[in-house]
């Protein structure tokens, strides 16, 4: 990777790194600063690729991996489904099984009917380069990975990953994660994490939108504001980012009529060009970005990099 610098010199950017997200709900408006800003760089996929609609707007959804106990990750985000809000169609992949909390399960999703936007893949670290392949000849649009064991966890597992953004680049298929906690739209019950906090406050379309590399933190920032009345349109965690990044669901929520304020957790950046550019329509588009960024001592940097496999620069 190569270092550059990138300054920023206009409101409405906030970069904090205390992590009070109390002001999401009373600064909508930010003083003018002037912070400079060291982000790391590494080489990114084609700038053909697609949008992110499939993955934050599916209207057809399965989960792999899909499980019958409702308290595994597996099941969860499949009763959310089933229970929520969610209007398209449902599959539930399971080679074991013939149901999953009562609807048919597919062996493999080249078994489901008809076209599939997103999938939500829970199944062992071993396998998912095969589901991803498989799920690319599908045509599916875009899979959240919630497995572990990639890039933040050794040699193999990075090997591993390095083979997930490969096949995204060749065949378009969009991947959050690995080892991420998913995402959800609020306007359309699209469901697809694991995390408990929407448990405890279910979620509603509000004036915030999170991106997040962090799934704890992630969840942190919306319990957050969920306490304090704030509700939150669009949820993203990136995990270890083998193509999904944080530039990019900045710049999608910058185009987002719903969203009027952004906050973003961030253990590194691996794309300083598409940072400067999300911020830079943010700006255009009037949405106030909270941005905040951990790592910058050698035990932080060293966290980040087993949390999510984040270069954690110096900033």
């Amino acid at each position: 990777t190569r270092k550059i610098k990138i300054p920023f010199n206009s409101s409405p950017f906030a970069v904090t790194r205390s992590g009070g997200l109390t002001s999401i709900a009373n600064r909508y408006c930010l003083n003018t600063f002037h912070q400079l800003c060291e982000f790391s760089m590494s080489n990114k996929t084609p700038m053909n690729r697609r949008p992110l609609s499939k993955l934050l707007d599916p209207k057809s959804v399965a989960v792999i991996g899909a499980s019958d106990d409702a308290k595994r990750i597996g099941g969860r985000p499949l009763q959310y489904l089933l229970k929520g809000t969610f209007s398209g169609p449902v599959y539930a992949v399971n080679a074991n099984r013939e149901t999953v909390q009562g609807i048919p399960a597919y062996k493999t999703i080249m078994d489901v009917p008809g076209e599939v936007d997103a999938v939500i893949i829970a199944v062992p670290a071993a396998v998912v380069i095969q589901t991803v392949r498989d799920c690319a000849k599908k045509g599916v649009g875009a899979a959240v990975i919630f497995t572990s064991g990639f890039a933040e966890q050794d040699t193999q597992g990075a090997e591993w990953q390095s083979e997930l953004t490969q096949i995204s680049n060749k065949t378009g298929i969009r991947l959050l994660g690995p080892n991420c906690l998913g995402t959800f739209n609020a306007k359309t019950g699209w469901l697809a994490t694991f995390t408990t906090s929407i448990d405890q406050y279910p979620v509603q379309p509000g004036p915030i939108a999170i991106a997040s590399q962090s799934g704890a933190f992630g969840s942190h920032l919306y319990t957050v504001a969920a306490k304090r009345g704030v509700r939150c349109t669009y949820w993203v965690t990136t995990g270890n980012e083998a193509d999904v990044e944080l530039s990019e669901c900045i710049a999608y929520y910058a185009q987002s009529p719903e969203v009027k304020v952004i906050a973003v957790y961030a253990e590194g950046v691996r794309n300083g060009p598409g940072l400067r550019d999300a911020l830079e329509l943010a700006y255009r588009n009037k949405k106030p970005v909270i941005f905040q960024k951990v790592g910058r001592s050698g035990a932080g940097a060293e966290a980040a990099a087993s949390h999510t496999a984040s270069l954690a620069g110096s900033d």
